[in-house]
């Protein structure tokens, strides 16, 4: 098949203005350039500081180069009045300019969402901030950890000791996944509105909240009158076995009873304690442990075997490199490889849908530091020269 004839992401043809520097923001951008999108990165003198985030390196950091493939980069000195015009003129040609900047910086600089929405109506204007444009916290920083802190989580985690983070950048991601999915339903408004743009914002706290809140959240307290919270039970139980670890699931009847089965436990099935799954939820630790009592006469590859001839959801507990050889991660392609000819072999997380005829790109790579800077200059009209001109004042690099 020729490149010309090769199928484009869904969201080929929209071009998107990054304004964003860390995580939250960057990696919504590296999804919509995944499924297709031109996402002009527009970076400060210095670059974003997540290309140098370990003191000494010299190379961008892992992360760095998985949440801004395939964008283009651009150096921008918004101190400047040439580099803010050339900002101005970017977020002018764009279908979305996206930005996560704190609250007001933007307008001080002319580039907030009123100002630019009367020269380009259909400007979707995507903001991602800590506790949203306004607010008694708006002001405030607001990073992964602070927000794991309020949102009520933590205490659950520690499962009554210590409050325990999910010790991953899972706030950032989370947000970027939900202003994803907010810029194409907002594409979308605008394609069935007259081409009518219009600023979405998403804030790291209601994002995670969002997340975590509706496990947290018993059914009862939605009633009116309101009913007394029913106790959240921990049924996270992690089994020890003769080699490593597994973890699994009870939901219906048949799951019961093939995971009884699978630990050779046969005689649970007619234990009053388990005798249905309100009960099987209650006295999870007690049911957890009956099987914990038996796990270590099995090796993990033997339980895991057990349970799929049962219909049991058993698994192993893998640690990374187990993972990437699971037969089905490699089935699902959930890593690739990519060779680069300049930074070599590296190792891609893959888009997590997939899309019959219009497929997304996980091969690629982040932008060196100012490398498309020519060539976006010369699309928004700048002669040789004038670039020429514009580098040597540091308005651009």
């Amino acid at each position: 098949m020729s490149a010309e004839a090769a199928p484009q992401g869904p969201c080929a043809g929209i071009r998107v203005v990054e304004f964003a520097t860390m995580v939250a923001g960057p990696y919504a951008g590296h999804m919509l350039a995944d499924l297709g999108a031109e996402v002009i990165k527009v970076e400060p003198p210095g670059g974003d500081p997540m290309r140098l985030g370990r003191t000494g390196a010299e190379a961008p950091i892992p992360l760095f180069l998985h949440v801004n493939r395939h964008k283009k980069s651009i150096v921008l000195d918004l101190k400047s009045p040439e580099g803010l015009a050339i900002a101005r003129d970017l977020a002018l040609s764009a279908d979305v300019m996206l930005e996560n900047f704190k609250p007001g910086v933007l307008a001080r600089l002319g580039l907030d969402y009123e100002v630019l929405r009367k020269s380009n109506k259909g400007l979707i204007y995507a903001a991602i901030s800590g506790f949203g444009p306004d607010g008694p916290y708006s002001e405030r920083p607001a990073y992964d950890q602070v927000i794991q802190g309020l949102t009520g989580f933590m205490p659950f985690q520690g499962r009554g000791g210590q409050p325990q983070p999910v010790h991953n950048i899972i706030v950032d991601k989370i947000a970027s996944q939900a202003m994803c999915g907010a810029v194409t339903a907002a594409l979308l408004h605008r394609e069935r509105n007259g081409g009518v743009g219009q600023r979405v914002d998403v804030s790291l706290l209601n994002a995670y909240a969002s997340l975590m809140l509706p496990y947290m959240l018993a059914s009862d307290t939605f009633l009116e009158p309101p009913q007394a919270r029913a106790p959240v039970r921990d049924i996270h139980r992690v089994v020890t076995t003769a080699d490593g670890h597994v973890i699994g699931h009870l939901q219906l009847n048949a799951h019961f009873i093939g995971m009884c089965r699978a630990f050779g436990r046969p005689e649970l099935i007619e234990d009053p304690r388990f005798k249905d799954p309100v009960e099987r939820v209650n006295n999870s630790e007690a049911l957890w442990s009956e099987y914990a009592a038996v796990g270590t006469r099995f090796t993990t590859a033997e339980l895991v075997a057990n349970a799929a001839r049962e219909g049991a959801a058993l698994a192993a507990v893998n640690d990374l490199e187990t993972f990437l050889a699971d037969p089905q991660a490699r089935h699902n392609q959930v890593v690739v490889e990519h060779e680069d000819p300049v930074i070599g072999k590296t190792r891609q997380v893959n888009l997590p849908a997939r899309f019959e005829l219009s497929p997304g790109d996980p091969y690629g790579r982040a932008p060196f530091l100012g490398e498309h800077t020519d060539a976006i200059l010369a699309d928004l009209g700048r002669t040789p020269e004038q670039i020429a001109a514009i580098r040597a004042t540091g308005a651009a690099a």
